[in-house]
């Protein structure tokens, strides 16, 4: 079934990915910009409320599930071990529950235009690599979920949820399951290592000055 439906989810996710990766860069290309002003005039200087709440929300959940993962694996108490599981599978639901409202306002919102910074070609390259590393986190907040939910109703134990467990198949499917383990875990392998690279991004923008969090701060 997976197979069947990889080829439909990404004819879905092509379209979307492109307009997410044109939203920062649209009217600019990589040639050198005169200056910043002119490129972020009429543009907000901040991400929406909505937006901006929504981040922070994910960051959070996203790093509950990789907080409780991570112990789950480095603990031989049974008992422990599937209290944090449980944390892991409702958390990662929440984040499910989350990431289509983002998309959304990613997709409809005004954004702010890009940081200043020396115009030139380095500059716009930084523009087009942040834009690259925004539709990967895009996709990982889709995949996973999406992957560890197919795993937990497939395999027919279903999926719990704080302390409530929603059914799985009635008809369970271990192929798929396993299928879906494999991607699940693969993928969240590769967002391990993502994460940092887009936390050290931002750290860097804040070391240069550049006022990197008040652009996604919802309380300003």
């Amino acid at each position: 079934m997976i197979q069947t439906t990889l080829p439909v989810l990404r004819s879905a996710f092509l379209p979307v990915s492109k307009s997410l990766l044109r939203l920062p860069l649209e009217g600019r290309s990589l040639r050198a910009t005169s200056t910043s002003a002119a490129v972020n005039e009429g543009l907000p200087v901040a991400y929406s409320k909505g937006t901006s709440y929504l981040h922070w929300m994910m960051a959070l959940g996203i790093g509950t599930c990789f907080a409780s993962v991570q112990g789950a694996m480095n603990t031989k108490d049974n008992a422990l071990k599937g209290q944090l599981m449980t944390i892991h599978k409702s958390t990662g639901l929440l984040v499910a529950g989350l990431t289509l409202p983002r998309i959304a306002l990613a997709l409809l919102a005004r954004r702010p235009g890009p940081l200043p910074g020396a115009p030139g070609m380095i500059h716009s390259l930084e523009h087009f690599a942040a834009s690259a590393s925004h539709l990967a986190l895009y996709f990982f907040m889709a995949a996973l979920p999406s992957t560890g939910i197919a795993m937990g109703y497939y395999g027919g134990k279903g999926l719990p949820f704080f302390g409530y467990t929603i059914p799985g198949a009635s008809k369970p499917d271990g192929a798929i399951a396993k299928q879906a383990f494999g991607w699940h875990k693969k993928t969240g392998q590769a967002f391990e290592y993502f994460v940092p690279v887009h936390v050290g991004a931002a750290g860097l923008h804040a070391l240069r000055g550049q006022a990197i969090f008040s652009r996604i701060n919802p309380f300003a």
